[in-house]
């Protein structure tokens, strides 16, 4: 499990839960409708990824992501020892548990504040609304928890689709895909790429 656990609520929405959501919103019309008419757009995505990182680069201050920091790093300089003592041995594992027991500590944070794992639109702009770090950002840049929802839900959609399309031809998606989209992911790959590789700066 990535030490970024505590930055979920933010990253999933352009990660993990996005794709849940994603998939969700195939079986309900209005989201798929949301999403069918919605268009990228390169100003509004820039502005979603300066969002997401001011809310992680926020979200890092909390004593808990440190705490997860300082575990992993600790952990991988155990585990890439060749042979431990019985003393480091016994240090890997009280250092493993307790990357357990704190990444259970944020599920069930993020759980009871009903911000994690969104299905629809609704609960994504909802989840958004309840994260103050998140609305300071959304606001610095001009758009709303509403845009941001649709803007990584719509680029992911997109994304996939081309995935499976391979610059094949548009016409052949499905309904509830908007194609202007996928061109966009076409024509923007190195860009995208880019964009998404500025956020291995914080998987240290």
């Amino acid at each position: 499990m990535s030490h970024t656990r505590l930055a979920t609520p933010i990253l999933a929405l352009a990660l993990t839960l996005v794709l849940a959501a994603t998939a969700a919103a195939q079986t309900l019309s209005a989201d798929e409708k949301a999403l069918s008419t919605y268009r990228l757009t390169m100003p509004t995505l820039k502005k979603v990824f300066a969002a997401l990182e001011s809310m992680i680069q926020e979200m890092s201050k909390d004593p808990k992501f440190q705490e997860q920091q300082k575990l992993k790093a600790q952990i991988k300089a155990l585990e890439a020892k060749d042979e431990l003592t019985e003393a480091q041995q016994a240090e890997l594992e009280k250092l493993q548990e307790r990357m357990q027991a704190l990444e259970e500590e944020i599920d069930r944070m993020q759980e009871a504040s009903g911000i994690s794992n969104p299905k629809t639109l609704d609960e994504m702009e909802a989840g958004i609304k309840k994260m103050p770090a998140g609305m300071r950002a959304l606001t610095a840049q001009g758009i709303t928890p509403r845009e941001y929802s649709l803007t990584l839900m719509s680029l992911l959609q997109a994304s996939m689709a081309e995935g499976f399309l391979q610059g094949g031809d548009l016409a052949k998606l499905p309904p509830g895909i908007n194609p202007e989209n996928v061109k966009f992911v076409r024509e923007n790959k190195d860009a995208l790429a880019a964009m998404q590789a500025a956020f291995k700066k914080f998987e240290k």
